[in-house]
């Protein structure tokens, strides 16, 4: 038996109930991977998995009249299975939500897998980008918005009294009058501007760095705010049309960023930095095809799997 395999004492069931909370939780290695796949393709358990995977969705113990049982048992087992299955989807719908419970505390608005527009208290507007996540600290005298996750596109309705400010790993983006967007990934936060000026600073190192429209900035926790090359300001936030434009980007980077707005998680296996940078531009609209366009462009080969997994590799290293 795989050592990453679940036990074969457990019943095919309990099993696919294994493979269910690995794949859920998003955090599976490449050995888990393999061995998932091993597994699925023995016979009898996709078609277990599948059913144990509604059942899991559902969370709850009804079954549709006349659906399939995955393997015959006995009316009491049968009862008791389904009584340990329902236990079971509680357990991993709990499991999935509880990495994410910090964030559902302190955000204020959050998206999935598509973008959220939201009117802020003080008739600003905002646009979350997918996977992104702010906090609203409003109050007489200050309009502070705390990005806690991704990015989001910003249109600040003018207060000479009260400063509309972003702030994002213990830095801040303070608006003069502008559109502009914020950006945090990686540990690191970039400010662009659309139109209008910001200022931007890093509390630890001090100091304003002033951007106008077309203009951008980055800094790290730890770092000075550090001056980017110059966009055209109609390439700002572009994600706001559903267009995602790649330009000399790693192909890991590139991968994690089409991958937010798919609705299954996305996995990577073997290391991407081999490959060169790609420059594309994709529909995030599409998020399968734009994957598909990117596994073309760069030489990546994608394999999909139940519970809208899909792993990716290069191609050159791509199992046959």
């Amino acid at each position: 038996m795989c050592p990453h395999s679940p036990s074969t004492t457990l019943p095919l069931a309990e099993q696919a109930h294994v493979w269910i909370t690995r794949l859920a939780s998003g955090r599976i290695d490449q050995a888990q991977l393999d061995a998932f796949e091993h597994w699925l393709a023995q016979p009898g358990h996709r078609r277990v998995f599948e059913y144990e995977r509604q059942l899991w969705r559902s969370v709850g113990p009804h079954r549709q009249p006349g659906s399939a049982q995955p393997e015959p048992a006995p009316r009491r087992r049968s009862r008791l299975w389904q009584r340990v299955g329902v236990a079971t989807a509680a357990v991993l719908a709990l499991a999935v939500l509880l990495p994410e419970a910090s964030l559902r505390w302190q955000a204020d608005h959050r998206s999935g897998a598509t973008l959220a527009a939201v009117t802020l208290p003080d008739g600003s507007h905002a646009v979350l980008d997918a996977d992104s996540a702010i906090a609203l600290h409003y109050s007489g005298g200050q309009r502070r918005v705390e990005l806690l996750r991704g990015q989001a596109w910003f249109e600040v309705k003018a207060d000479p009294q009260r400063p509309f400010q972003v702030t994002a790993a213990g830095g801040v983006v303070e608006d003069i009058s502008t559109a502009f967007a914020v950006s945090r990934r990686d540990g690191q936060v970039e400010a662009m501007v659309e139109q209008g000026r910001v200022r931007v600073a890093s509390h630890r190192m001090g100091g304003w760095t002033y951007l106008d429209a077309g203009q951008r900035a980055r800094y790290a926790p730890d770092s000075f705010v550090t001056r980017l090359d110059d966009v055209a300001p109609d390439r700002i936030a572009s994600w706001r049309q559903g267009e995602l434009l790649l330009e000399s980007s790693t192909v890991a980077d590139a991968v994690a960023r089409v991958a937010r707005y798919r609705a299954g998680p996305t996995f990577v296996q073997g290391d991407l930095s081999v490959l060169p940078a790609v420059s594309a531009a994709l529909r995030l609209d599409r998020p399968e095809q734009a994957l598909d366009t990117l596994a073309s462009t760069a030489g990546l080969r994608i394999t999909r799997l139940p519970m809208g997994v899909a792993i990716v590799r290069a191609a050159a290293t791509a199992k046959p």
